[in-house]
């Protein structure tokens, strides 16, 4: 296999790669370090994105990785051992710097992978910034890419709420086909919204975990397993891999004024 991660390079071969137009684009992952109820361990928002983003890489020509951050903001999900939490202030601080510091480079071509709910907005506040004095850099957002799995694996393949869930149906089948070595699926309880929470149907309450799960957990773990998280990985790499591609075929030019 190719080599894709960043920091796994000597600078004498990146060198030449840069020197010959080689690197055009750069994956940047962005995690969270937190309790996933007691099946799960507490780095699936990193895990995830990490493979999911080395994976596209591999099937990607000009494409390299950037190491994930393995830390977001937790505030939400400090109830139980243990969140390392980061302030939104500090997320987008760190987020700016790492793209300011491709930019320096010649990558203007940027994918931010998320895998944590906390860390959407300051990331999106951090490409808006950056994006303001570099008019030419272009990002790609996948900010929440569990929403996307019920439409694209069919409306059967979870059997409750599209899979969703902190360290739910989704979460827990997919980190258990990543790591299987951390997770313990025989420990998942079930814990849906609408046994714990009233409302929220056509608006989004502000809840800590401990006010809707006794576990760190929400959604229904009891019925993942690592079939289904190998189907979702595949999946998830596919829209990785074609969004770029589909980017790759106008040089990122999505602006319709200029074709």
């Amino acid at each position: 296999m190719k080599k894709v991660l960043l920091n796994e390079f000597s600078t004498s071969e990146l060198e030449p790669l840069f020197a010959e137009n080689k690197i055009d684009s750069a994956i940047t992952i962005f995690g969270s370090c937190e309790s996933h109820g007691g099946h799960l361990p507490l780095g699936p928002d990193l895990f995830v994105p990490t493979e999911v983003a080395c994976r596209a890489a591999q099937k990607l020509e000009r494409t390299i990785v950037v190491p994930g951050v393995p830390f977001g903001t937790s505030m939400h999900y400090n109830a139980n051992p243990m969140a390392v939490t980061l302030r939104f202030e500090t997320v987008i601080a760190i987020a700016e710097d790492m793209f300011e510091s491709l930019i320096q480079y010649g990558i203007k071509h940027i994918f931010v992978l998320n895998g944590h709910d906390g860390n959407i907005p300051a990331l999106d506040i951090a490409q808006r910034k950056v994006k303001a004095r570099h008019k030419d850099v272009v990002f790609a957002f996948l900010p929440a890419w569990w929403y996307l799995m019920g439409d694209r694996l069919g409306k059967d393949f979870f059997d409750d709420w599209d899979g969703l869930g902190h360290g739910g149906e989704g979460e827990s089948s997919i980190t258990a086909a990543v790591r299987p070595d951390l997770c313990d699926l025989s420990k998942a309880v079930r814990q849906m919204p609408d046994d714990s929470i009233r409302h929220g149907k056509h608006i989004q309450l502000m809840w800590d975990i401990s006010e809707v799960s006794a576990t760190g957990a929400t959604g229904d773990p009891t019925k993942a397993s690592i079939e289904k998280g190998q189907k979702m990985l595949d999946a998830l790499v596919d829209v990785v891999v074609e969004s770029i591609l589909e980017l790759e075929k106008t040089d990122w030019n999505y602006d319709r004024r200029l074709s």
